[in-house]
């Protein structure tokens, strides 16, 4: 499978950061360091160590709606999470919250497994804004017996992030600066600025990183060419070889390639004469 060169990749992550996604895909998959440092940033325990974390992962409903996690990660505890990076607020709604966390019981428990079997979960969302809208950088969603204030003890949390609230002196501030910074040299975090390094400047990194995007683009053309070959139009294909053009990082025959339109058509919409 051809693949992006090493100067179109090296292009195409210069500006990255890990509110990203097909740079963060990459980064925290399997990557246990820095999965164990960011939990540990985010619920303040500095015990917690990662046994397990992988990206985009799949649990599916049956005939009912399937979610894919952003992070899925285990510690040595026994506890599951489920990271979800999102930039716009309407992605982190309430109700997603409370779905993702019973999807993750759903996923864990075996057929006829008994329910104190169920182990500790967060559902976290890290976004660029309040999406609480309460002006706290950070917010834990814990069920409470009414009236009592006592904690209902079902193990289920959920917690959002507010990455332009958090304190920048602070260890949490300095967490959402490295997930927001494109430069591996200015992050604060050693695990985070060498796994940086290693995606960003090393030849193996960045081989990696273009065989990510080609395998994201050509899933996200497909998806997308199917789609409107469904409703039997081409506007979804052109709209999203329009977006590419409109991101600089590709150069047209790329673009070509991956929505299946001709250089020709490309070169017609990067010129305005397609609409």
């Amino acid at each position: 499978m051809d693949t992006l060169t090493t100067t179109e990749a090296r292009r195409a992550l210069s500006d990255m950061t890990l509110m990203d996604d097909a740079y963060f895909t990459k980064y925290f998959d399997g990557s246990t360091e820095c999965a164990s440092l960011m939990l540990s940033v985010l619920l303040g325990r500095k015990d917690l160590k990662v046994t397990s974390a992988t990206t985009q992962k799949w649990i599916e409903g049956g005939d009912k709606r399937s979610v894919k996690l952003d992070i899925y990660a285990r510690d040595g505890s026994g506890r599951i999470y489920d990271v979800e990076i999102q930039r716009a607020r309407k992605g982190a709604s309430r109700k997603r919250a409370r779905f993702y966390s019973a999807m993750l019981d759903a996923d864990y428990l075996d057929k006829g497994g008994k329910f104190k079997e169920l182990p500790e979960s967060y559902v976290i969302f890290i976004t660029e804004r309040d999406a609480i809208g309460k002006g706290r950088a950070m917010y834990r969603i814990d069920r409470r017996i009414d009236g009592t204030f006592e904690d209902f003890g079902d193990g289920a949390h959920i917690l959002y992030v507010s990455a332009d609230l958090a304190e920048r002196n602070t260890d949490l501030g300095k967490l959402m600066h490295d997930l927001r910074c494109p430069d591996p040299e200015r992050m604060h975090y050693k695990a985070l600025r060498e796994r940086a390094r290693y995606l960003k400047r090393s030849k193996e990194g960045i081989g990696e990183m273009a065989g990510e995007f080609d395998r994201i683009l050509r899933e996200r053309m497909k998806e997308t060419r199917e789609s409107s070959l469904k409703e039997g139009r081409e506007n979804g294909i052109r709209e999203s070889a329009r977006n590419m053009i409109a991101d600089g990082s590709l150069p047209l025959s790329k673009i070509a390639k991956f929505s299946g339109l001709s250089i020709g058509e490309v070169e017609k919409i990067k010129n305005g004469i397609i609409g």
